[in-house]
């Protein structure tokens, strides 16, 4: 009896080391490339004059780079223009230093970076 449970056991669990993780559910993308990206992302709190606060990543993925500003469940992005300029469809964002402006159209909201950070 034990070597039936043995033999039963060992032809279980190769039969499982040998199954492919790939295989099964089509619909589920493998995250085998993701190391290969030359990703780099630095995320800082910001404050505006009015007290909210704001996430702002500065990104760089493949040599190209890109800032996000996440603030109240929305995020804007913009790809890199020139130095410490951004811009993206209507908007504009010039960091300097520790502050960054946000420019669309006649709005204009600064952003400190927070203490501490």
């Amino acid at each position: 009896m034990k070597k039936v449970v043995l033999v039963a056991s060992a032809i279980l669990f190769s039969a499982v080391q040998s199954c492919d993780k790939k295989e099964g559910n089509k619909s589920v993308i493998a995250a085998e490339n993701a190391s290969d990206t030359n990703r780099d992302e630095k995320t800082e709190r910001y404050v505006a004059e009015d007290g909210s606060s704001a996430l702002v990543s500065f990104i760089t993925k493949d040599n190209e780079k890109s800032i996000s500003v996440r603030s109240n469940n929305k995020t804007i992005t913009a790809p890199w223009k020139s130095e410490g300029v951004y811009s993206n469809y209507d908007f504009e964002i010039m960091t300097k230093n520790d502050s960054v402006t946000i420019t669309q159209g006649n709005n204009v909201i600064t952003l400190k970076k927070a203490r501490g950070q």
